[in-house]
């Protein structure tokens, strides 16, 4: 389908820019596994493997033209959420912002009731800070 292959062709760039991004975090003889590189480089290795198989492992033999789906508006509304999301951050502390994008994203995609929203919003964001601050040590923004 036209979409899809459009689609997986942007997703194969991304992940070749996000490799090329990981390896100029360190000299590339300072890097190892353990490095705070090693993730990055082998995450993005990972993708850009990923991505090739469904770009040149896949036939995209079908006529149909399905492009309009690609950013229909669902995908154009949650990306001007990450937008503010990534915005807010910069205006807010991290876990109300964090907090007020997971309540927006359930409660938009999911159209479900308020209160559903909010308990989704509170247990994803204490388990996200438990996991990343608490258990790894990772210093929020």
């Amino acid at each position: 389908m036209k979409g899809e292959k459009n689609f997986s062709y942007i997703i194969l760039a991304l992940s070749v820019l996000f490799l090329i991004g990981s390896l100029t975090i360190l000299p590339f003889k300072e890097i190892t596994i353990t490095s705070p590189a090693g993730y990055a480089i082998f995450m993005s290795i990972l993708c850009v493997i990923v991505s090739c198989v469904i770009v040149f492992g896949k036939k995209f033999e079908t006529d149909i033209d399905d492009s309009k789906h690609v950013f229909d508006s669902t995908i154009v509304a949650f990306i001007l959420m990450l937008i503010l999301y990534v915005a807010a951050i910069m205006f807010l502390h991290y876990t109300i912002a964090t907090l007020l994008f997971i309540f927006a994203a359930v409660f938009y995609l999911r159209r479900d009731s308020f209160k559903q929203a909010v308990l989704i919003s509170y247990i994803s964001t204490f388990m996200i800070l438990l996991v990343f601050k608490y258990i790894f040590s990772v210093i929020m923004p």
